[in-house]
């Protein structure tokens, strides 16, 4: 159990009402007073500032991925460890490698990495841009359009379309299935799982006809994430066609979800500041990607992803125990002190040295490379259309959420 009590002048849950819609003052707290919070209802501590979440995040010798995932759901945080977690389970059916630890984290990750190398990547930037302009297209000329389900979902689905080998046309039916099954508020929607099955069964379906062309030897078929992890073998046995298919959800869900936030937030955060956005308008295709990066730090839509002790570690003035979970405070540590200038503020071109938005160590983000070039991509493609506009804020929706807290809905109009 935890070691020392909560603190009686303060108080935090990471699904507290405050902490799911806005939980800035709160995180700020935290750093300043409190680095390594208790939270003996979960069995588990919270972590903001950033030294503490980046050795987290690296650490596997001491933390290790639970098979509850990365990001708990409260429902499953009634399990407790009094020793070190128990490894996830390899027996079949082996889920997504995002909840698993190595070797088999690595084995899943080499073989479904194939096209989220950065060789790769680069060759997808026309296809990006064709994406992007053919959706600005048809949506400039109406005046007014949303950013985050209009436009970036539409070319970020169809981005995770052509990675997993699903047909390009199939694109709004994954970002509504996206949107629908991720969009949570603890204790979550009852039909979040019910929502994604179709999505899960599409891309079950794609690997058996992969799997079935190549073995029939048919190579116009072939797709590198599907055919690496068909090659791909764990605990002496091939995946079956479930088990990819998992793999494949984890890519395209968190491909889908994350890019448009983030570019969406951008242009907001840039909308906000026209000197700002002047600056970056002087060169798009250099100053697009830097104030991307800044975006990515300062406004991260992960809340918090988690990790359990495997021997009992001492951290920030905290008796962490084996088999207590810690919750890596993503947008807290994005924001401390102590690793930026001042962190409350949105500058452009700052250049962080590191940030935590795509994690850090075994887990860092597989798709790093697919979100930066996307998220370049969606913004030159819109300020070189449009060469004025306005965002109404009054109309935009944050939802709350402990998963992803950001935008779902930013209608911009032309000027």
């Amino acid at each position: 159990m935890l070691t020392i009590e909560s603190p009686v002048d303060f108080d935090y849950d990471p699904y507290s009402e405050e902490a799911l819609r806005d939980p800035t003052d709160l995180y700020r707290e935290l750093r300043k007073r409190y680095p390594a919070y208790p939270l003996p209802q979960y069995n588990a501590w919270a972590l903001s500032r950033f030294e503490d979440v980046w050795d987290v995040g690296a650490d596997g010798e001491r933390f290790a991925m639970e098979a509850i995932g990365p990001v708990y759901d409260p429902a499953d945080l009634s399990l407790r460890y009094d020793s070190p977690p128990p490894e996830p389970t390899l027996e079949p059916p082996i889920p997504s490698f995002s909840t698993l630890n190595p070797p088999v984290l690595n084995q899943l990750r080499q073989g479904i990495g194939g096209p989220l190398r950065p060789g790769a990547v680069a060759r997808m930037e026309d296809d990006m841009r064709t994406l992007a302009r053919a959706r600005l297209d048809e949506l400039v000329p109406h005046g007014r359009f949303d950013l985050y389900t209009d436009y970036g979902g539409e070319v970020s689905a169809g981005v995770m379309c052509r990675i997993v080998g699903l047909a390009p046309e199939l694109a709004p039916q994954v970002l509504e299935a996206v949107n629908e099954g991720l969009r949570r508020k603890p204790p979550g929607p009852a039909n979040s799982g019910v929502a994604l099955l179709p999505l899960v069964d599409v891309l079950t379906e794609a690997v058996a006809r992969r799997r079935h062309d190549k073995e029939a030897g048919n190579e116009r078929t072939a797709n590198r994430a599907i055919d690496g992890l068909l090659e791909t073998t764990v605990s002496g046995r091939r995946l079956t066609d479930q088990e990819i298919g998992a793999q494949l959800f984890t890519i395209v869900t968190g491909g889908t979800e994350t890019v448009p936030k983030v570019a969406a937030r951008c242009l907001l955060e840039l909308w906000r500041r026209p000197e700002q956005l002047a600056e970056v308008r002087a060169d798009l295709s250099t100053n697009c990607a830097t104030a991307l990066e800044e975006t990515m730090r300062f406004g991260a839509p992960l809340q918090h992803v988690g990790r359990c002790a495997k021997v009992d570690v001492e951290l920030s003035g905290a008796h962490i125990k084996a088999g207590e979970r810690v919750f890596l405070l993503i947008p807290a540590a994005n924001r401390d002190e102590r690793e930026f200038e001042d962190p409350d503020e949105f500058i452009w071109n700052r250049m962080p040295k590191r940030h935590f938005a795509f994690g850090h160590g075994l887990h860092f983000c597989i798709g790093v490379h697919v979100a930066r070039l996307e998220g370049r991509v969606l913004l030159e493609e819109l300020l070189n259309r449009v060469p004025d506009y306005e965002i109404d804020e009054a109309d935009s929706l944050m939802p709350p959420s402990d998963f992803q807290i950001g935008y779902i809905r930013m209608p911009i109009e032309m000027r």
